[in-house]
């Protein structure tokens, strides 16, 4: 999956709702929107302005055939890192955090 369609469907699934998040290890300081530290909408917005040349993406550690997604930004003179993938029809997401 290229950028755009990632960044369009990660969207799509924070405007919807469609939004899980995976267990680990220090979600409070990994994780700051399962924690609601950080808003859904904060995170739509960085993930918005983020560009391609802040993107990657490589198979999951538990399973290789599971794209992760990540952005690596800078937002509001922080930098963020941001991590998911797709379960269709949601996205579940693995860190937000600066």
């Amino acid at each position: 999956m290229a950028f755009g369609e990632a960044k369009s469907k990660v969207i799509e699934c924070l405007n919807n709702g469609c939004v899980f998040h995976e267990e680990r290890d220090d979600i409070d300081v990994k994780n700051l929107l399962s924690t609601g530290a950080v808003s859904i909408s904060t995170v739509t917005t960085i993930i918005g302005r983020a560009r391609g040349n802040n993107y990657f993406s490589s198979p999951h550690h538990y399973d290789s055939e599971v794209d992760v997604h990540v952005i690596k930004t800078t937002h509001s003179g922080q930098h963020w890192y941001i991590k998911w993938y797709f379960t269709e029809p949601d996205c579940v997401f693995i860190s937000v955090h600066k």
